[in-house]
């Protein structure tokens, strides 16, 4: 039998993980759990991670690895091409963040947060907290082009992620379904006006 070379043993361990972190909680699972799932031995899986909460820091970043590249392709040529642009960045992330994964991540990291309060840490710092600077510097790059009109972009980036996201992700908490892409993308739209009527050039 041919031996699995260090990337495809790598990415077994993580998927295998994302499964069992979602499925028996992150304080529940064990490497053991994990190691099985994978088809891989414990001593594997330390080889590449030292400890339980390095192995969901890899799994979050495997994911935001996804998803803050894709900024780049959201180009702003022109002042009046602003608002449709910004729509469809926001809305690009809402295919990750309000998808069935997302919410499953969002509810792992309620139900842990008294537990476990490092591996929530992990979770916000590499996921989260990602997601607003890499939205700031979006927003950044606009500002210095004279799109907008911003002091700290950063913090304008979590505003306007809490306006776009913050009650669907609570909504779909509540109901345990993701939000039709028709409602995210009329909430996306109604965050984006108000921001802009805050922050265009006067």
């Amino acid at each position: 039998m041919a031996r699995r070379d260090e990337a495809d043993l790598r990415a077994a361990i993580l998927q295998a993980a994302t499964a069992v972190f979602l499925t028996e909680g992150f304080s529940a699972a064990s490497v053991g759990t994990i190691a099985r799932a994978g088809g891989v031995s414990t001593k594997t899986i330390y080889r590449f991670f030292e400890t339980k909460t390095e192995i969901l820091v890899a799994v979050i970043s495997g994911f935001m690895d996804i998803v803050l590249p894709g900024f780049d392709a959201y180009v702003v040529e022109r002042a009046e091409d602003l608002e449709p642009v910004m729509n469809r960045l926001l809305t690009h992330t809402a295919v990750y963040g309000l998808s069935d994964a997302g919410l499953a991540a969002n509810r792992l990291a309620v139900t842990e947060m008294m537990r476990v309060p490092e591996m929530v840490a992990a979770y916000y710092r590499e996921g989260h907290e990602k997601l607003i600077a890499a939205v700031g510097r979006w927003l950044g790059r606009q500002a210095a082009a004279g799109h907008l009109r911003l002091d700290r972009p950063e913090r304008a980036a979590a505003m306007l992620l809490s306006m776009a996201y913050a009650d669907l992700t609570r909504e779909a908490m509540v109901t345990g379904e993701p939000p039709e892409p028709e409602k995210i993308a009329a909430w996306v739209a109604e965050a984006v006006a108000i921001f802009l009527r805050g922050a265009v050039p006067r």
